[in-house]
């Protein structure tokens, strides 16, 4: 499954909807041959879509986006350097994490 199609069935769910056509309806741009072809993977949602639903079921839109990108690839390369773009980006994320982590440790000196 290509991540349009499963950000599209997230949308879903989180929408409780049952049917492909209740998504059309929230989206202008959206028509069943569309999603036809988003299903089959001849066809991606656009940004706009892909950032109004990541906002709907609570994903990072900067990471959707990049998984859109990465789906849109033209080449097995490009889909690589976005791919490489989203670990690079992943592993800053968790040193930070880390960093902050370690700036809000308590010292020795608060037991004391």
């Amino acid at each position: 499954m290509n991540f349009s199609y499963e950000l599209i069935e997230k949308y879903k769910e989180s929408k409780g909807y049952t049917q492909d056509k209740q998504v059309i309806s929230d989206f202008e741009e959206f028509n069943s041959g569309n999603m036809s072809k988003i299903k089959k993977g001849e066809r991606h949602i656009t940004a706009n879509q892909c950032i109004a639903m990541a906002n709907a079921i609570g994903m990072d839109q900067k990471e959707a986006l990049l998984k859109l990108a990465i789906e849109k690839s033209k080449s097995k390369e490009e889909g690589k350097i976005w791919s490489e773009i989203v670990k690079k980006i992943s592993a800053a994320c968790v040193a930070l994490t880390l960093v902050a982590g370690l700036a809000n440790a308590p010292t020795e000196d608060a037991f004391a």
